[in-house]
């Protein structure tokens, strides 16, 4: 049985890697895989809920209504609450956490589900992390070296921004590095708000055109280390059609991942406020960025005499009025009105001008920017299987000359972060396998452009795992044993397979984005104020800051003399 086993699994993964349109194929019963694919979240179609029947008036007045409970809503709540604020927070799926969301396998095993990782702090972030109860996330959660390499062509760079590993590389990468640094160091960097940083020029520019301008200005460095690197750089160049193309190849990837496009298409000062925390320590729990909404999770259920939550509750309409705000939401298939002093708006700013009564007319300007900005769908697939088939790094992003833009773009070992065991110390540090038989991959999938367009149902969400693993299949097989410690099968077991929906979860931050958009996107309206990341950049602190902030300016209105935390605080006050 078990040879039989392995035919059909061969036969399946040979008829996928042979098929050149691996992303758009469409399943038969004859080649369907033989283990189970668990589709998760919602399609694109579910944020807007029809509320235009009779509603059911909640008799609970509010001080403030919070719509999304993903990161920047959650805080959002936190902040409000602890000043006495009552506060009811609206979630349309059926549990709380947005992208940053976790699992627990069938054994128990935890997992990453949405958004993996964070990254170091700046000061404000750390205090907002002190209060969520992740102080010590530097000692209790750091992502163990190699975490970021590269599989290019066959060959694993293991720990890309190593300094052994940028000696094996083209001098392309080395220059990034150091000038990324430089960046830094001259205060070209901003942290949150992005768009308050005192010099925003490489908003002025793409992250590709900032990168292809490194070597220029690189060789004008004298020493004699930058002299052979600049002449190590211009033999490689020989052959390179444009300049820097070769750790543009990585850095695409990167761009597609985080930021939702290539690098010709994202402000430079988005991809140098999310890259250069790249090259250096990460963090995470075992449930990837989810250890932070369950913090938050805790803290809320032990005021719940003043904050309530609703889940699978869309919202349908906004309405601002001279006294506050009126909320209509649909739970249970019954249609429900609110009443409540604020709203902080803490969902995908793509449905606010649909959401927001009026909204056209009191902030043109606004929605004009909230309809010229860029979405990308997410897949994330949690592949479960029977042993460790892949322990050489954390992070692995992945690229060959098969490759194209509706593949992935890399995949993380899922049990980084388990607690140690007695014996397998090692194991996390990819020296040694877990105790048990039971591995994880999660590959992270951006969807090309054309996908924000379609239905993104369950079938298709299926043929996108499929098309994924079976890439995953096609470059792992190219790697040296040596780089595989168990002796890589490529027929290994797969048990069964989630795939997780995340519609219009990435934002693309184009260039001029912090310049003319982002105040534009975080302006309140009347009693309504905005704290999705989709203002800065689709990231972790930037949700954490804006939902601080959006509940600071609220409580700057209705607390006599309230001030901000006695720690500094960067948030804008709203006029």
């Amino acid at each position: 049985m078990k040879y039989k086993y392995i035919f059909l699994v061969a036969s399946f993964f040979l008829t996928c890697c042979a098929n050149k349109n691996l992303a758009t194929r469409t399943l038969a019963s004859e080649d369907a895989p033989p283990f189970k694919i668990y589709v998760k979240g919602s399609d694109a179609g579910h944020f807007v809920a029809d509320v235009s029947g009779p509603a059911e008036t909640d008799p609970e007045g509010y001080d403030a209504v919070i719509i999304g409970g993903g990161l920047s809503g959650l805080s959002a709540s936190v902040f409000l609450t602890d000043q006495g604020m009552k506060v009811l927070l609206l979630e349309k799926q059926s549990k709380l956490g947005g992208l940053a969301f976790g699992g627990t396998t069938r054994s128990g095993i935890k997992y990453d589900r949405g958004a993996a990782y964070w990254t170091d702090t700046y000061n404000e972030e750390q205090q907002i992390l002190t209060r969520i109860g992740l102080k010590d996330f530097k000692t209790r959660f750091p992502i163990t070296e190699p975490a970021d390499s590269f599989l290019w062509n066959g060959k694993l760079y293991k720990g890309i921004w190593e300094a052994a590993t940028l000696n094996e590389l083209p001098a392309s990468f080395k220059i990034f590095y150091e000038m990324l640094k430089e960046a830094n160091d001259a205060g070209l960097i901003g942290d949150q708000p992005i768009e308050n940083h005192k010099n925003k020029k490489l908003d002025l520019l793409t992250a590709t055109q900032w990168i292809q301008l490194m070597p220029k200005q690189y060789a004008m460095k004298k020493t004699k280390a930058a002299i052979a690197l600049y002449e190590k750089y211009k033999n490689d160049q020989k052959i390179l059609k444009q300049p820097m193309s070769e750790v543009l190849g990585l850095l695409n990837l990167y761009c597609r991942s985080a930021l939702g496009s290539t690098c010709e298409n994202v402000s430079a000062l988005a991809f140098a406020n999310f890259y250069i925390s790249e090259i250096e320590t990460r963090y995470t729990t075992q449930t990837g960025t989810n250890g932070a909404t369950q913090n938050m999770q805790d803290i809320l259920d032990l005021k719940r005499d003043i904050f309530h939550v609703k889940k699978e509750a869309t919202v349908g309409s906004i309405e601002d009025t001279p006294a506050g705000v009126i909320v209509r939401y649909k739970h249970e298939g019954q249609i429900h009105e609110v009443h409540a002093k604020f709203a902080v708006y803490a969902a995908q700013l793509k449905f606010a001008p649909q959401l927001i009564k009026g909204l056209n007319e009191k902030d043109p300007s606004k929605v004009a920017a909230i309809n010229a900005l860029k979405y990308s769908h997410y897949s994330v697939h949690d592949i479960f299987l029977k042993g460790h088939p892949f322990r050489s790094s954390y992070d692995t992003w992945v690229t060959n000359l098969s490759s194209t833009s509706s593949d992935f773009t890399d995949f993380i070992l899922g049990r980084w972060q388990d607690p140690v065991i007695k014996g397998y110390e090692e194991f996390r540090d990819f020296k040694k396998d877990p105790p048990d038989n039971q591995g994880i991959i999660t590959i992270y999938h951006p969807l090309s452009p054309e996908w924000v367009d379609k239905k993104y149902d369950v079938k298709e969400a299926k043929e996108l795992a499929l098309a994924a693993i079976a890439k995953l299949q096609e470059i792992l097989q190219t790697l040296p044993k040596s780089e595989l410690p168990n002796g890589f099968d490529p027929i290994r077991d797969i048990d069964y397979v989630e795939t997780n929906r995340w519609p219009f979860s990435v934002h693309v931050p184009q260039k001029g984005h912090f310049l003319k958009a982002a105040p534009l996107l975080r302006r309140h309206v009347g009693h309504i104020y905005f704290a999705n990341n989709n203002i800065g950049t689709p990231a972790f602190e930037e949700a954490l800051f804006r939902g601080h902030c959006a509940a600071d300016n609220i409580l700057l209105r209705v607390k006599p003399g309230f001030k901000f935390e006695n720690w500094p605080t960067k948030c804008p006050v709203e006029k």
